[in-house]
């Protein structure tokens, strides 16, 4: 069974305020590399979170064809009035440290959950994202027992079987 490790996880969480402009989420989230954030109330409590795809939502994009070229110019802007808590999700979704990879898989699929904050006792630690656990895949078909490469077609014809050797 593996279990969230350190390796598996973003221990140095990037945060947003509960207040803050929405705006500003999307500038944090471009500056840090990131697509997730806790959201945080004033006295430090982790409340939320707010994805890249939430902040998708509250964009206003307008795009502008250059006659004379093949070129398109696109503006984003949001409304001054907006702000991280119109547009998070609550309550937030926690693992404990513990929890075996296969089960946050599961839920992650099965509620379309692409986070998890991860918990030890009642302090947060880190997150754990649907791109940590590509890693962890890439990491088990990179195993030395992984005898051919997987292709789509494994995937299309439905045959497991090979997966089920790799990790047995």
């Amino acid at each position: 069974m593996t279990k969230i490790a350190p390796e598996n996880i973003s221990t140095d969480l990037i945060t947003i305020g509960v207040n803050e402009r929405i705006e500003t989420a999307y500038k944090r989230m471009q500056e840090k590399s990131v697509r997730h954030l806790p959201v945080l109330t004033e006295t430090g409590e982790v409340i939320g979170i707010i994805s890249d795809r939430d902040v998708q939502r509250a964009m206003v994009s307008t795009i502008e064809h250059e006659v004379l070229s093949k070129g398109a110019t696109e503006t984003i802007v949001f409304d001054p009035e907006t702000h991280v808590k119109d547009y998070m999700s609550w309550p937030v979704e926690t693992a404990e440290q513990n929890t075996d990879i296969r089960r946050i898989a599961e839920r992650m699929v099965k509620e379309k959950i692409s986070s998890f904050l991860v918990s030890k006792g009642n302090k947060i630690i880190g997150i754990v994202t649907t791109e940590d656990l590509l890693k962890i895949l890439i990491e088990l078909l990179n195993h030395p027992q992984a005898r051919s490469p997987w292709t789509l077609g494994h995937i299309i014809e439905n045959t497991f079987s090979h997966l089920n050797n790799i990790l047995v």
